[in-house]
């Protein structure tokens, strides 16, 4: 959780937010956490942050392990992921269309949202092929270093679109990202007008995406739908292909929503 997130809202529980944080540090490690080494990450106390483990661990959040006594996500965290993507109707909705997307593609697909400066990974069905592209559900990345951020971003409203480029941190995670907030806006424009966007290798060298939003029936952005893969799989005539299906789909999408636009 962001320390901006944490000063606009007064009104919280600071153990809380710190049992929060823990969560999610174990959530983005593959391997289990010692009590000092969270401690060090979050700059927390030792004591304090042992207190805060024990008390994820009573509330089965987490597990220890009894040999190394470091930490893993607990089962009743799965449980609770499993009932919140049974709740999110988007995800489970679109499921079915993200595999259609990639039977037409061969790509790994994703559906995305906004948050804040950044896009969710929320739901993905994977690519079959054995060089393949995949985020982790529930991780984040940047807006302006992938297609689906562009995308969403493009379609915000003046008001909203400036505000988000304002708290944008613009790292260069390739010689191809763009970092210059003019440069944006005037990427923003051209994916407005065309509906879709791409990131060539502007995150990850190598690695290509494209994506199109989907709207709802009050013709507002909602989430995105990408592919991605090898830049080598996204050239050419080849990339001309993907962008139609991806269309396609994303147009099915918007269609259940209720929402239509012959222009796209």
């Amino acid at each position: 959780m962001k320390q901006n997130d944490k000063e606009n809202n007064k009104k919280t529980i600071g153990s809380v937010l710190k049992a929060v944080e823990i969560i999610e540090l174990l959530a983005a490690s593959d391997e289990e956490i010692g009590v000092t080494e969270i401690s060090s990450y979050l700059n927390y106390g030792v004591s304090a942050t042992y207190h805060l483990l024990n008390t994820l661990k009573i509330c089965k959040m987490i597990e220890q392990d009894c040999k190394t006594k470091k930490y893993r996500l607990g089962l009743k965290l799965w449980k609770i992921g499993k009932l919140a993507r049974e709740q999110n109707h988007l995800s489970v909705f679109v499921q079915s269309y993200l595999k259609e997307l990639r039977e037409l593609t061969g790509e790994t697909t994703n559906l995305t949202v906004l948050d804040n400066a950044e896009i969710i990974y929320i739901a993905q069905a994977e690519s079959r092929k054995l060089i393949r592209m995949f985020t982790k559900i529930g991780a984040r990345v940047p807006l302006h270093c992938s297609a689906a951020g562009k995308v969403l971003l493009a379609f915000q409203t003046p008001e909203k679109q400036r505000a988000i480029i304002d708290n944008i941190t613009f790292h260069k995670f390739t010689e191809k990202t763009v970092t210059d907030p003019e440069k944006l806006r005037e990427q923003l424009g051209s994916i407005r007008q065309s509906g879709y966007a791409f990131d060539e290798e502007e995150r990850e060298a190598g690695v290509s995406c494209i994506a199109a939003p989907i709207f709802d029936f009050d013709k507002e952005v909602m989430a995105a739908i990408s592919i991605s893969g090898p830049t080598s799989r996204f050239e050419s005539e080849n990339r001309k292909e993907l962008l139609k299906h991806v269309l396609e789909v994303t147009k099915k999408v918007s269609d259940q929503f209720s929402y239509r636009d012959k222009s796209i």
